[in-house]
């Protein structure tokens, strides 16, 4: 009676250690197969595409493809790609993630660009921030040209210098009360710095040149702007006006 309850003992652990066996074999099997999933696609995902069109979706999509097809996918670099994807200065921020098995994803959100300066050869968009990244697509805001008191590689990113900074913020200000109103929006066409630093305006009319001296009370500036528009331009009939002071505090100075 022992014996027999001995071996069916025996034959209880043997099976159990079997059954135990296989489903750790099956497991690991599983486990296996999913790290074999190779990425076959990647997926480009502009979070405000319809606001910004500055972030080029293709060359994305190239640059990902790069990284990550043919690779298993949980074997994808994702820190890798997210630094390669925000070398590109028009992108704000970006999350990198698998999708499923065969599928690499990216989120991205882009940066708005709000003026265009022109230095010579140079070109760079500033946001919001004042955060300068080169132009790598065109899109329509305020340009500046000039003489820009910026000396930066071409392919600067980043920050202006700290002594520049209040000087283009000042110009990022500028440019966004331009954007607000439809009519300087549809007449302003060029912001110019002279060579003393004063900023002047010309539009689109080819009218006079618009001496707006630094980027401080633009709202008063352009109050007085209007007025000209407004009650004298349409009284100078055969004069010509080369230039319109708006510098000075309750004063339109005009000069032919």
């Amino acid at each position: 009676m022992i014996k027999r309850i001995l071996l069916t003992t025996l034959i209880v652990l043997l099976a159990g250690g079997l059954l135990g066996c296989y489903f750790h074999f099956v497991g690991a099997l599983s486990t296996e197969g999913k790290r074999q999933h190779a990425c076959r696609q990647v997926e480009i995902i502009l979070l405000d595409s319809l606001e910004s069109a500055i972030v080029d979706k293709a060359e994305m999509e190239a640059l990902v493809t790069k990284m990550a097809i043919g690779t298993p996918t949980v074997a994808v670099n994702i820190d890798s790609i997210e630094r390669a994807i925000r070398s590109h200065g028009e992108v704000m921020s970006v999350q990198v993630y698998a999708a499923d098995e065969q599928t690499v994803a990216a989120r991205l959100t882009q940066r708005k660009p709000v003026v265009r300066l022109e230095n010579g050869s140079q070109n760079w968009y500033a946001d919001p921030e004042g955060y300068l990244f080169p132009v790598n697509n065109s899109v329509d805001v305020p340009i500046v040209t000039g003489n820009l008191p910026l000396q930066l590689s071409d392919n600067y990113r980043g920050a202006v210098p700290e002594d520049k900074r209040g000087w283009l913020l000042g110009l990022v200000e500028l440019a966004r009360y331009i954007d607000s109103k439809p009519v300087l929006q549809r007449e302003i066409s060029q912001i110019d710095i002279a060579p003393d630093g004063d900023i002047v305006l010309y539009t689109r009319s080819a009218g006079p040149a618009i001496l707006f001296g630094d980027s401080g009370g633009c709202a008063e500036k352009f109050r007085k702007l209007e007025a000209y528009w407004r009650n004298i331009a349409p009284q100078a009939k055969d004069k010509t006006y080369k230039t319109i002071n708006l510098k000075y505090n309750n004063q339109i100075i005009c000069k032919l």
